[in-house]
């Protein structure tokens, strides 16, 4: 059974058009919020049952915690997208814990390793919640709302022969 920890998953993060891709280093908890999907009732009055049609989807909310390090760059990069006005919509990139195979940049496109199972989303940090808890370090807590639906993308696995 291949089931997939967290430990040891990375998240990215892209700007369009740029030709580096930031990887987030020492995010504590990630959470994507739930996607929903409405429901369009084309019942009639004569119909038995009710009947409804797929409708628009809906980007949940979400959020991003770091213990922040003012030595990490990547947390000083969310600290400035988290202010950026305009806001800035980057696509996000989580690669599973099967492998440490990073996203590569050519041209502009990201290309993401099939070693790894990968949930691919766009959305922009709001302003962080900043938390000072007796004994524990400063914690960073972005709020995230996500411009598109979160799409997974499967590793390709070997199958295994008898």
């Amino acid at each position: 059974m291949a089931r997939i920890k967290v430990q040891k998953s990375q998240l990215y993060y892209h700007e369009e058009g740029a030709e580096d891709i930031v990887a987030v280093q020492c995010a504590k908890e990630l959470e994507l919020g739930t996607d929903t999907e409405e429901d369009i009732d084309v019942t009639c009055l004569d119909d038995d049952e009710d009947n409804f049609d797929p409708g628009k989807k809906t980007p949940g909310e979400g959020s991003l915690s770091i213990d922040l390090d003012d030595e990490n760059a990547s947390h000083l990069q969310l600290i400035a997208l988290s202010k950026a006005s305009p806001r800035i919509k980057p696509t996000w990139y989580l690669g599973s814990s099967n492998s440490d195979d990073p996203p590569t940049v050519t041209g502009g496109a990201v290309t993401l390793p099939s070693t790894r199972t990968w949930w691919v989303w766009t959305g922009y940090l709001k302003l962080a919640e900043k938390t000072f808890v007796k004994g524990q370090f400063v914690g960073y807590k972005f709020p995230m709302k996500k411009t598109s639906i979160v799409n997974e993308t499967i590793r390709t696995i070997t199958p295994q022969v008898p």
